[in-house]
């Protein structure tokens, strides 16, 4: 059973109780009001019938009383008896009737008090009062007047016909005016249902209940069920995104442990097969002896720098602060391409253009290495006696270094993940390295505020921008990092 229907019936419940209880009150009073004052009539026709006696002879308890008819009406009757039963007179209107004396009345009169009953009169309920016939200060007799009941039943049959079919139209109106009130005012908590189910069924927590017109309880309560739809879908939405970001970090984590097992198997068999080699000292040749050194310390060179590289990754991954100091750039990029032409010895022509861009916040070391990584990227793919040219210079409140070479270029379809670990296509896999030089530099450059990306065209080399925000602004950038 619903609210509506609950608060519909416990209304007319308790309005009918009222209204029955206020009906029979009302009845009650009026059938006592009507009874006494037929009662008070009784008597005084009683006193009227007793002051008009007359006795036969001063001590005679004989009496004479006139006419009674003189004292009856159309529903009065009158009768005069003697204690013995002897009837003095009657009112015409009794005809062949007799009003019969109890014993009770009796009792009552010969006590000098009146008493009233109820009886039937030719088959119609009448009231009787039996008074005192006082002859001489003697009561000799009972005077006997009645009256007819159907005035009184008829009354209160109508008022039991009117109370009732009252009672019925006051609680139809009743029950009516309630049923569409609660209808109007639980209409925004069926809103409230209906969205919740909806929600509970599609899983859509964008929807919303209407807003409510009226600032009752009811109104208030949907619009508090807004509000924490607004907070559950702000919070769902983190929470999803949040899963979206684990998922991803544990794919990507997958893959990287993947590929660090690929890239160390590799040096390992090596390695491994080289020992081998080694041990069958017998059928070793001195040439053959060496070149397997060789190649042992060439991969036991490369696994050194993969597991640098790694122990970089992982630093970055944990987000470990080095500590930071402003840094001069220009004589930084300047050591780093002096180095790189030692290192190159002759094989490209690396220039520099390196102005006084001002001064960043940051490590030093992770700064020199991040110049470092994106030479040795340039060197790798630049053809013999290739170009390469290292650029620094302020702009806009932040400074600046590209690192262009005229190499084979990057395929379009490799340029969204040059900068995922292990990533490399087919053309820098032959050039050799680990293939996480260039997610270290994005790393770094990252941690210290700074952005990195690359333009290139297959064929024609490609370029390397870093920027990074100088020391000034370099304090906001981190703060809304």
């Amino acid at each position: 059973m619903n609210l509506r229907i609950r608060l519909t019936l416990w209304h007319g419940l308790v309005l009918g109780l009222v209204l029955i209880g206020f009906t029979v009150a009302v009845y009650a009073l009026l059938a006592q009001s009507l009874s006494q004052q037929m009662d008070r009539a009784l008597a005084d026709r009683a006193h009227e019938v007793n002051s008009a006696l007359v006795p036969l002879s001063p001590f005679s308890t004989r009496v004479v009383i006139p006419r009674a008819e003189t004292f009856a009406s159309a529903d009065t009757f009158v009768q005069v008896s003697y204690l013995d039963g002897e009837i003095v007179g009657a009112s015409d209107n009794l005809g062949e009737a007799v009003l019969a004396i109890t014993p009770d009345d009796v009792v009552a009169v010969r006590g000098g008090a009146g008493r009233y009953r109820e009886g039937e009169l030719q088959d119609e309920r009448v009231r009787v009062h039996a008074a005192p016939l006082s002859v001489q200060g003697r009561t000799v007799g009972v005077i006997q007047v009645a009256r007819s009941l159907r005035s009184i039943d008829q009354a209160l049959d109508q008022l039991r016909l009117f109370a009732g079919a009252g009672l019925l139209i006051a609680m139809g109106l009743s029950g009516l005016v309630v049923w569409l009130t609660a209808a109007a005012a639980l209409q925004p908590l069926e809103r409230v249902i209906e969205t919740a189910e909806a929600i509970g069924s599609s899983g859509d927590l964008g929807r919303r209940v209407p807003p409510a017109v009226s600032d009752d309880e009811v109104g208030r309560m949907a619009s508090t069920f807004n509000r924490m739809l607004d907070r559950l879908e702000a919070s769902t939405s983190a929470l999803w995104e949040a899963y979206g970001k684990v998922g991803t970090a544990l794919d990507a984590q997958r893959r990287f442990v993947a590929d660090a097992s690929h890239e160390l198997r590799t040096p390992l068999t090596t390695i491994r097969n080289n020992i081998g080699l080694l041990r069958s000292f017998s059928q070793v040749t001195p040439e053959d002896r060496e070149a397997a050194l060789v190649q042992m310390g060439q991969e036991a060179e490369r696994m050194s720098r993969l597991v640098q590289d790694l122990l970089a990754l992982a630093r970055a991954d944990t987000g470990q602060a080095e500590p930071r100091t402003t840094v001069a750039l220009a004589p930084l990029v300047k050591d780093v391409v002096a180095q790189a032409r030692v290192v190159s010895a002759g094989n490209h022509r690396i220039t520099a253009d390196v102005r006084q861009a001002g001064e960043v916040v940051g490590d030093p070391d992770a700064l020199r290495q991040v110049t470092l990584l994106l030479l040795d990227n340039a060197m790798k793919y630049a053809p013999a006696k290739g170009r390469i040219q290292v650029r620094l210079e302020s702009r806009d409140g932040e400074v600046a270094l590209s690192v262009a070479d005229n190499g084979v270029g990057i395929d379009p379809e490799d340029m969204p993940h040059i900068f995922e670990r292990f990533y490399r296509a087919d053309r820098s896999r032959r050039a050799g390295g680990t293939g996480l030089g260039l997610a270290i530099a994005k790393g770094i450059v990252e941690q210290h505020g700074g952005d990195i990306d690359v333009e290139s065209k297959p064929g024609k080399g490609a370029i390397f921008t870093v920027r990074l925000p100088k020391a000034g602004g370099l304090e906001r950038v981190l703060s809304g990092a």
